[in-house]
């Protein structure tokens, strides 16, 4: 028997939204996280003119921060309009956004963040006598009043998302966002030199960063030295380009200073940062083959655009734009940053790690900048592979008549096995290797270290400095040796035992890269599953890489000695099997 379907009445009819349920999605949209509300915080002081700038941090982000500027500041009278949603003094008709000079603009920044906190915003006009407040919670003025204040703007955040706890839910780890917000400080200090930075966290100063004196490149190179250290600031090469309108300003890393990922790279269009895969390209053009592959270069891009000729608002966090000209903008990234890279010449092995180590920087130290790198002697002959398996404590000797092993490609191993063979991917046998020990080491009894006759000065980007506070007790427990000499700087007495030496400040670089880019969410009790991952990752054989036979015979042996041989901590495969039999068949025997 047939049934009809029943017919349905229709509920879901078309209504309009509160306007409290309409604020809170607009501030979705524009704050997805605590550091999206500092961002917009920040932004607007700069925009103010402000000349210092300074950033306090209880707990977390999420918990509460404040932004204190002594930029133009805001009219009593103003201060409720600057909490209105499409408010903003920096656009007054449509055609303004075609030529728009600032950081904003949206207009959501203010009443976004007070849609789901609880806000107070003090401000001081320069001509004004005194200055004024008014608090916010959840998007609804609580009280206003006068307040004594220089003038200028102070903005405290407390209890972001106490209204959306949905939102709540999927928000990064404290510790997290804190890099993260290290991390767009120093952007922001790269992209405005004259002004000055003040972070502290939890009334602890993280750092200080005075106004650069010099201008132009000079003021961004004395801003990179107060970020990154003197030795790595003055190793960077300087560019300066100009076609058709366009102005590049770039300070480009050597080779050695190349990550394992993008995090290096920071790009501003008219001081604003950006996140451009065609500049990405561009950059990674311009170095060629001085890097081999799954390296990136460090670099920092200021290019200078029409504002007319780049549309900055085409998404809500402002961090993508279209150029107009994107063929132009490429070819004049990748071709000023090609012509002082092209007397670079590889190998690179004299250098020592990827972050600026010291003896390197001893010998350069009296040279010209832009040409020092072209003064290094070739490496010797003879010279050992960068990451080189090292060889079993339990490997045997090989005995006479004992199978050889081969090395197809400096890729892949292969070995002969009763009714077969076996081929052995190295970098995934080595990983697998690696993490098992690593894990080993990190649930059980620290790993030793192996110390390095000479010392290592190894300087760190300010979040990857912070990074290494936290992992500090998971790197000891691995066998890493290291001394804080205080940010940026970080001394290499000894590595893991196991591994190679040749480049231990790359590897530690790569492994702090690896731990951040695998965080988001994680939680922390992850941090020893996460640490683990990266260094196995980093640390083992690459493709490439040419390995003895005591080499091969020795990662053999502790391939199939680990829990899982079949593959690597991703789920590659390590290994596949050739039975005798498909060969036969393959060649026709019976």
């Amino acid at each position: 028997m047939l049934h009809r379907p029943m017919a349905t009445t229709r509920t879901d009819s078309i209504r309009r939204l509160s306007s409290t349920t309409a604020s809170h999605i607009a501030a979705g949209e524009v704050i997805e996280r605590p550091l999206s509300a500092l961002k917009e915080i920040l932004e607007n002081a700069l925009d103010a003119g402000a000349t210092r700038i300074e950033v306090r941090v209880d707990r977390s982000l999420d918990h509460a921060f404040s932004v204190a500027d002594d930029g133009c500041g805001i009219d009593a009278d103003e201060l409720d309009l600057a909490l209105e949603r499409h408010a903003t003094s920096k656009i007054a008709t449509l055609e303004d956004l075609d030529r728009l000079a600032s950081l904003g603009f949206r207009g959501e920044a203010l009443p976004s963040v007070a849609a789901v906190s609880r806000l107070r915003l003090e401000s001081r006009a320069r001509d004004a006598e005194d200055a004024s407040f008014v608090t916010v919670a959840g998007g609804s003025i609580t009280a206003r009043g006068r307040a004594p204040r220089a003038p200028g703007t102070t903005v405290e955040v407390a209890e972001l998302f106490f209204n959306t706890p949905a939102r709540r839910k999927f928000l990064h780890s404290g510790a997290g966002e804190l890099r993260a917000a290290l991390r767009l400080l120093e952007a922001f200090g790269l992209a405005f030199p004259g002004v000055s930075f003040r972070f502290l966290v939890d009334d602890r100063q993280r750092f200080d960063w005075p106004a650069a004196a010099g201008s132009g490149v000079e003021g961004r190179r004395e801003r990179a030295a107060a970020l990154w250290g003197t030795r790595h600031a003055e190793q960077r090469i300087e560019v300066a380009a100009e076609r058709d309108g366009l102005v590049l300003e770039a300070l480009l890393g050597l080779p050695e200073h190349a990550r394992a990922t993008r995090e290096g790279q920071l790009v501003f269009v008219n001081r604003r940062w950006i996140l451009s895969p065609l500049l990405a390209q561009a950059l990674r053009q311009a170095y060629g083959n001085l890097l081999p592959a799954g390296r990136f270069p460090a670099a920092t891009l200021w290019l200078t655009i029409p504002p007319g000729r780049v549309d900055v608002n085409v998404h809500p966090t402002k961090r993508e734009v279209r150029f107009a000209d994107e063929h132009l903008v490429f070819a004049l990234v990748a071709g000023a940053c090609a012509r002082p890279l092209a007397g670079l010449h590889p190998p690179f092995t004299v250098v020592q790690g990827g972050a600026s180590e010291s003896r390197w920087s001893e010998r350069v130290a009296e040279q010209p900048r832009a040409q020092t790198y072209l003064r290094l002697e070739p490496p010797p002959p003879g010279t050992t592979p960068e990451a080189a398996v090292a060889p079993s404590p339990k490997a045997p000797a090989p005995r006479d008549g004992e199978p050889e092993l081969w090395q197809l490609h400096r890729t892949y191993i292969l070995a002969p096995v009763r009714g077969g063979l076996v081929i052995l991917d190295q970098h995934a046998a080595h990983e697998r290797i690696l993490y098992e020990e690593a894990r080993s080491r990190l649930e059980g009894k620290q790993g030793q270290a192996q110390q390095l006759l000479f010392p290592l000065l190894v300087e760190l980007a300010a979040d990857r400095f912070d990074l290494l506070l936290e992992l500090g007790p998971w790197l000891r427990q691995l066998g890493w040796d290291l001394t804080l000499l205080g940010p940026p700087t970080v001394v290499i007495q000894g590595v893991p035992t196991g591994l190679r030496t040749e480049r231990p400040g790359q590897l530690l670089q790569d492994l702090l890269d690896g731990v951040a880019e695998g965080s988001g969410r994680t939680a922390s009790e992850d941090i020893a599953e996460r640490v683990a991952r990266s260094f196995a990752c980093h640390a083992a054989v690459r493709a490439g890489d040419s390995l003895t036979q005591e080499e091969m015979r020795s990662l053999v042996d502790r391939l199939f000695a680990t829990s899982r041989p079949h593959g690597d901590p991703h789920g590659r495969p390590t290994f596949v099997r050739l039975d005798l039999d498909e060969l036969h068949r393959r060649f026709g025997r019976s």
